[in-house]
């Protein structure tokens, strides 16, 4: 094993592959999933495009209080990429935001897990698992098939209330799946 795969290596270990962030962001997809079934579809569409700022703060936290903020592995380059490819997903906010104020509202969901798979995929390379190929893999597929079954549209809107609520549902259980298998 060369020195960059073992740096990457215990990156992983330090880090748990992750774990803290797919549990926290899990659970705000799924509380995203049932807004989409007991709210309106602008309170819905506010709170996926926002959950963010609650599972940020409590996957932070977690790590901080897993000691997996301090001494990481590989130094300042591999805390700088690992920020990057973090924030690479905020990209898609711009748009998400012209959805909402266009009032597509139920595209929201779609566009924010379709971009969360593909920024899993890198995810692969930095903790050195295929588990981040497979999950994002297995997203890509499940959002193909639950827009081509989405019945019963609104006018104006990419998908159902119900259609984007099994959205978020698929994300958050994949996204938590993901983080049981690194911690067990």
């Amino acid at each position: 094993m060369d020195e960059l795969s073992l740096t990457l290596t215990e990156l992983a270990l330090h880090n748990y592959s992750g774990a803290p962030f797919l549990g926290a962001y899990g659970l705000t997809w799924l509380v995203c999933a049932w807004l989409w079934r007991k709210f309106s579809l602008n309170i819905a569409a506010v709170a996926t495009i926002f959950q963010g700022m609650v599972a940020l703060p409590i996957a932070l936290g977690i790590s901080a209080s897993l000691g997996m903020l301090t001494n990481q592995p590989g130094g300042e380059l591999i805390t700088q990429l690992s920020i990057l490819l973090s924030m690479s997903q905020m990209l898609v906010l711009p748009l998400l935001i012209v959805l909402s104020v266009k009032g597509n509202l139920t595209a929201i969901p779609l566009i924010f897990a379709l971009t969360v798979a593909i920024h899993f995929v890198p995810y692969a390379w930095l903790y050195q698992t295929l588990v981040y190929i497979g999950m994002a893999v297995l997203q890509a597929v499940a959002l193909a098939f639950l827009y081509g079954t989405d019945k019963n549209k609104p006018v104006g809107q990419l998908m159902s209330k119900r259609g984007a609520s099994l959205v978020c549902a698929v994300t958050g259980v994949l996204m938590l799946a993901t983080g049981l298998i690194f911690i067990v």
